[in-house]
């Protein structure tokens, strides 16, 4: 599933904060890595930033992990894709952060390009600095926020793979958002049922769904036990990307887990409401994968 993995690179020091990701993932995982950096088709191919690519190559190298450098010409964005679905790449590593605009090119901007078309699982790093990147690449906690969807379960065996060898508690999280009657429905309620009758059926209502949530996470969680895994479940009731910011920065989770489908919505949450706002908000690492990627 992760048997390789391409790092995209621009040659700023934001940048290279992903590889401590990437030498802790390549080392546990035995995965082969591959540094990329794309020169624009207007400019000539760069000597230095070959050099660069080739002795970061070999840092990996000096730590056991099968690295090559890679410098390719055109669009970065396009040539990120492109060699992603032509080499059979099982995972994008790229940081949030690159170059400023004034720069060769931005690698913020690349990752968001990346983020929106990528069918292979993008792996985006939050981390500020190189100590505070060492600080997070081990995954101990690793969140997984489902909305009781089949799609949204589809990103589990990705979360195998990804802590395979490794001392990490899988926390499922199921954020229910507030118990809202549609307006006619709560008006016939009004019209048959007294005050007092209406909050005891609306508080039944609400444990109802809440037990469902409970037993769907119950039931997942056996599953991934069954494997081997460890795993908590979570329940919540709120916002939705709130609440997974919320319980991502309280209990430090060390990586948040986001299945979503194309552009328009990740599973029965509102792509632009909920995953967006999590991609933004979050400090922590984020691993999102697009519903319809290859296992």
């Amino acid at each position: 599933m992760y048997e390789r993995l391409l790092v995209p690179l621009d040659g700023s020091l934001p940048a290279e904060n992903v590889l401590p990701y990437v030498e802790e993932l390549a080392r546990r995982l035995g995965s082969e890595v591959i540094l990329l950096t794309a020169c624009r088709p207007n400019e000539p191919l760069d000597r230095p930033l070959r050099a660069y690519l080739e002795r970061r190559a070999s840092e990996l190298q000096s730590l056991e992990v099968k690295a090559s450098a890679l410098v390719v010409q055109g669009d970065p964005a396009e040539e990120i894709l492109t060699f992603s679905e032509q080499n059979d790449i099982g995972l994008i590593a790229m940081s949030a952060y690159g170059r400023s605009s004034s720069g060769r090119w931005n690698l913020g901007s690349i990752a968001n390009k990346v983020l929106q078309r990528a069918h292979v699982p993008i792996l985006l790093t939050r981390a500020s600095s190189l100590d505070e990147a060492l600080s997070q690449r081990k995954m101990s906690r690793v969140l997984v926020p489902l909305d009781g969807s089949p799609l949204a379960e589809r990103v589990l065996p990705y979360v195998e793979g990804l802590v395979k060898g490794a001392d990490s508690e899988v926390i499922l999280l199921r954020v229910l958002e507030p118990f809202v009657l549609p307006g006619y429905v709560e008006a016939f309620v009004e019209s048959v049922l007294e005050a007092e009758e209406r909050k005891d059926w609306k508080q039944k209502r609400e444990q109802e769904r809440q037990e469902e949530a409970k037993a769907y996470l119950s039931r997942l969680g056996d599953e991934l036990r069954g494997k081997g895994l460890k795993v908590k479940e979570v329940l919540e009731v709120g916002e939705a990307a709130e609440g997974i910011l919320e319980y991502a920065e309280a209990n430090s989770a060390s990586l948040i887990v986001l299945s979503s489908h194309g552009r328009s919505g990740i599973t029965r949450w509102v792509y632009g409401s909920v995953a967006a706002k999590v991609i933004e908000g979050s400090t922590k690492p984020i691993f999102l994968l697009r519903v319809g990627s290859r296992l």
